[in-house]
């Protein structure tokens, strides 16, 4: 049995009330092929060159209220980059070791080759997650360590090449880089390759940490929920 979980523990990657997206407004890219923004910077596009909505950066006491069924653009896309733990935001012990991936269950393992918008989670973390998860709860997880997570792409909407117009239907849908509609999405998500696939078991994992210990790491990231910028 594990420890009972902290109660309001919101993820790193979670979208507030407040941090509604930016205005924007598309225009034919001037030289290459796509979508730009009017007044694009620098920071409106990944090392790849796709173009990412604006999502809306707030200071965390003016964030307002989380809305646990929405993902954060940037924060998504900043602990796919850096492979933090998508609930308390910590940066792995071993940068180079395998990384820890959370999924709810579809029947089967996690396997290689498989991809995923959700960023990794640390153990601890995990055993905060299946409790207060309703659709992770029981038996409906499955998890893995994964030593190598290279990018593959984003999910996002597919805008039409000639009228620059959201394509019905096409929301949220993951694209490769350097596809034809790569140039044509507005990105939200990153989207990565899983490779170097092991089962995890985690109740072993929960076992080995040992309760106190597990008790000790669930105060910490109840409250780091009060630091994470």
């Amino acid at each position: 049995m594990l420890p009972p979980a902290p109660p309001g523990v919101v993820p790193y990657i979670t979208q507030r009330s407040e941090e509604r997206l930016l205005p924007y407004q598309l225009i034919r890219r001037p030289v290459w092929p796509g979508i730009a923004y009017p007044d694009e910077t620098p920071y409106d596009r990944d090392s790849f060159g796709t173009l990412w909505l604006r999502a809306r950066l707030l200071p965390k006491s003016r964030r307002g209220e989380p809305d646990l069924r929405r993902v954060h653009a940037y924060r998504q896309r900043r602990a796919m980059l850096d492979m933090l733990c998508q609930v308390c935001a910590r940066p792995p012990a071993d940068p180079d070791g395998p990384q820890l991936f959370l999924m709810r269950s579809t029947g089967g393992p996690i396997r290689d080759g498989e991809r995923t918008t959700s960023p990794p989670v640390c153990v601890p973390c995990a055993a905060i997650t299946v409790q207060q998860c309703h659709a992770l709860r029981g038996d409906q997880f499955v998890a893995a360590w994964v030593r190598h997570t290279p990018a593959w792409g984003v999910a996002g909407t597919v805008h039409d090449p000639v009228t620059l117009e959201p394509i019905p239907g096409r929301s949220m849908e993951a694209v490769e880089y350097r596809a034809p509609d790569s140039f044509y999405v507005l990105a939200a998500r990153t989207v990565v390759e899983l490779q170097g696939v092991v089962a995890a078991d985690l109740e072993r994992e929960w076992a080995a940490m040992g309760a106190d210990r597990l008790e000790a790491e669930f105060a910490r990231v109840a409250a780091s929920m009060q630091l994470v910028a």
